[in-house]
């Protein structure tokens, strides 16, 4: 049976959602505070902000995954600021989420299903109509001709377009998306944008996004948050040129780095011994080939980034080296010249090994002070840095010591867990894409970091899906194609062929090196 829709019918001068003076609080801090909102229909709408700006609270607020401290949501004339999420789902508010939450063992097309009206887990399998309305989904985003894979088998970026298909299946009037571009590439989010601009007109979008270029691409309006506050509303152009927006968000002096082929030190590393060294690596996923013959010398004093579509296997990369993911017979993965094949995550993070993996992998139940105190620094190699210069590195956390993951903003999550990683004192340190969901200036200050750890002599090897970072940090550049490193070039190279840029992620490469 068919639960029928509450979809609310406004006028069409009135908002379909108003937010009047709406506040969040944690304790005595204020993650969102008197924020106050018109979004009529058919509006595309962005907001954007630093991390910790209160993004990601807003949308909760408004799903209901969170309810409000103080203030009014009216939704479609009704104020349901007391609903709970399941009755604002089927009054037509459908979301994403910050990291893609899906049900992995099933297929994509039964995490649809999910979604579709009227369905249940006992009516995945009948139901002409609802498979049809699931496979309609899947091709707006792209998602077609993977129907029938389980969502543990898509690639990051896939899961992400997956979720936003099964938003789309609820048939909302309203959608909110949070962070809809993060692990996407270039081409992806073009097709993200047109997909965002082809919905109908009874659809509402309102996004948060740290890609500026896709917010004013894919929005009319833009609302800015800092630290729980509206700061203004207008155009993205509008947006762009205004001073305090700047400031907040994208930084009047961000922090830059110098061209990593001019630091001398680096120079000298480059004739060195490889601090890590990978021949013949591979990797399968349920039998089938993720990574060919990979072979990648990390020196200390050096940035090796690793660049390529989603789906390529940059982050399954990451996870064999760092015994997180099994590797094929054959592979040898050697830590100063010691073999790594047969030793667990464990004992190799103890052999060098650092890693900020994808997704942060954070504990729950512990908070910022229990996750610094974790890490044991190796009696062979002093700490970079001190708990207490950590804390330096990133002010936000000593804002937040006693506080867990979930009350941290997304930009913040990320800190952490590169904090942590820093404690270790790693020989190598191993980023999967550690600037996703973080603001334009935290992006500069990670680019900093990383180049000043490189400076101290760490090893580094960065999976990233954001070209102009790894162009910036890296000394040179991998770019993964069809399982195998298609190409290995310098960024001074790159820097002065500005046409292999483009080419690297958005047309499959042939060449080999």
């Amino acid at each position: 049976m068919t639960t029928p829709l509450q979809h609310p019918t406004p006028n069409a001068s009135d908002p379909l959602l108003r937010l009047e003076a709406v506040s969040r609080t944690y304790g005595a801090r204020r993650a969102v505070d008197e924020v106050s909102l018109d979004l009529h229909p058919g509006t595309r709408h962005a907001v954007i902000g630093p991390n910790g700006a209160g993004k990601s609270t807003l949308l909760h607020l408004i799903a209901g995954t969170l309810r409000p401290t103080a203030g009014r949501i009216r939704y479609g004339g009704r104020d349901i600021h007391r609903w709970p999420p399941y009755r604002r789902a089927r009054a037509g508010i459908a979301r994403t989420w910050q990291h893609p939450a899906l049900a992995l063992p099933l297929t994509a097309v039964q995490n649809v299903l999910l979604a579709v009206p009227g369905q249940r887990l006992a009516a995945l399998r009948t139901g002409p109509r609802a498979v049809a309305a699931a496979h309609e989904a899947l091709a707006q985003v792209g998602l077609g001709d993977h129907a029938d894979l389980p969502a543990a088998q898509l690639a990051y970026g896939d899961q992400r377009r997956l979720e936003i298909a099964v938003a789309l299946a609820a048939r909302p009037r309203l959608l909110l998306l949070d962070e809809p571009s993060a692990g996407l590439t270039g081409s992806e989010v073009a097709g993200l944008i047109e997909l965002i601009r082809a919905l109908p007109d009874q659809i509402s979008v309102l996004l948060v996004d740290h890609n500026l270029d896709f917010v004013a691409a894919a929005c009319d309006t833009v609302t800015v948050l800092h630290h729980g506050r509206h700061i203004t509303t207008g155009t993205p152009t509008d947006i762009r040129d205004h001073l305090e927006v700047r400031r907040v968000y994208l930084g009047t002096d961000p922090t830059t780095s110098p061209p990593p082929d001019t630091d001398t030190t680096s120079a000298t590393h480059a004739a060195g011994t490889p601090v890590l060294r990978v021949r013949d690596l591979r990797a399968f996923y349920t039998g089938a080939p993720v990574l060919t013959d990979i072979t990648l010398d990390i020196r200390a004093g050096r940035v090796t980034a690793v660049v390529g579509r989603n789906g390529t296997g940059k982050t399954t990369l990451i996870n064999t080296i760092a015994g997180l993911h099994p590797a094929a017979v054959g592979t040898d993965i050697r830590l100063h010249g010691q073999p790594m094949a047969g030793l667990d995550a464990r004992r190799r993070a103890r052999a060098g090994l650092g890693l900020v993996p994808q997704g942060r992998r954070l504990f729950a139940g512990l908070t910022v002070d229990e996750h610094l105190a974790l890490p044991q620094a190796r009696a062979t190699r002093p700490r970079a840095v001190s708990p207490r210069e950590v804390l330096d590195l990133f002010p936000a956390l000593a804002d937040r010591r006693h506080h867990r993951p979930h009350q941290l903003s997304g930009g913040e999550q990320q800190m952490l867990a590169l904090a942590r990683a820093l404690l270790a004192a790693p020989d190598v340190l191993l980023l999967d894409e550690p600037s996703e969901g973080l603001a334009p200036a935290i992006v500069s200050h990670v680019a900093a970091i990383i180049t000043g750890l490189a400076h101290r002599g760490t090893a580094v090897l960065l999976a990233e899906q954001n070209l102009p970072l790894a162009l910036q940090v890296a000394h040179d550049i991998a770019v993964l194609d069809r399982a195998r490193i298609a190409r290995h070039i310098t960024t001074a190279d790159l820097r002065e062929s500005p046409k292999q840029v483009h080419d690297l992620l958005t047309i499959p490469t042939t060449a080999t090196a």
